[in-house]
């Protein structure tokens, strides 16, 4: 029987990460005006990086950092609503689950242990070049011996969307997340969903 494979990012796209996001560049010395956290939402990570102005070569340290602080505030943070149900029901439906993240493998874990979600995934990555995902999937895919374009990657950013298509993989972008629709569909991913319901129906549609 042919493996049904389905990655998730995690932060934005399974948790609701974007509060702690904002509350850990304004304790690092970024103090956005009003509105410009929204404009920071139509950007892509990288024009983001360039807007905060802050060097290529501090990107790992700001991201061993964020993973610090995330760990403190790890009981605060919530998933998506929604977001559990569709994944119990992907799991119950047979497909395989997995997550490939910027985070760090011990916060993803923290949180699904509490949610009682572990058990519905095979397999959880970590990356730590938040620009280097598309080396996680290809690993990722090569470990479960499926054929690339058979899998799915679901995610809230641009770089999601980058990642997957130099992997091969299809995407799939969340609209609750950390980017807006509209950037999400100036990168031209191979869906949209709106509400996590839809990504039950477009699972079960497409690949089961």
């Amino acid at each position: 029987m042919e493996q049904k494979l389905i990655l998730f990012d995690f932060d934005g796209t399974i948790a609701d990460v974007f509060p702690v996001f904002v509350s850990f560049a304004k304790e690092e010395g970024f103090h956005p005006a009003p509105g410009e956290v929204d404009e920071l939402r139509n950007l892509s990570m990288r024009e983001v990086v360039a807007r905060l102005q802050i060097p290529t070569w501090k990107i790992p340290f700001f991201a061993w950092k964020f993973h610090r602080y995330f760990e403190k505030v790890s009981g605060d943070v919530r998933l998506i609503d929604g977001m559990a149900t569709a994944i119990q029901n992907l799991h119950g439906n047979g497909f395989t689950l997995g997550i490939a993240t910027s985070n760090s493998a011990s916060n993803v874990k923290k949180i699904l242990n509490r949610e009682n979600l572990s058990g519905c995934f095979d397999i959880i990555r970590s990356e730590r070049n938040v620009f280097g995902k598309a080396r996680t999937l290809i690993d990722i895919v090569r470990r479960f011996d499926v054929e690339p374009e058979t899998v799915w990657y679901v995610g809230d950013e641009v770089r999601d969307v980058e990642a997957a298509r130099k992997a091969g993989l299809k995407s799939v972008s969340v609209v609750w997340g950390f980017n807006s629709e509209r950037i999400l569909r100036s990168s031209n991913p191979d869906r949209i969903v709106t509400i996590p319901e839809e990504l039950t129906k477009l699972f079960n549609e497409k690949i089961g």
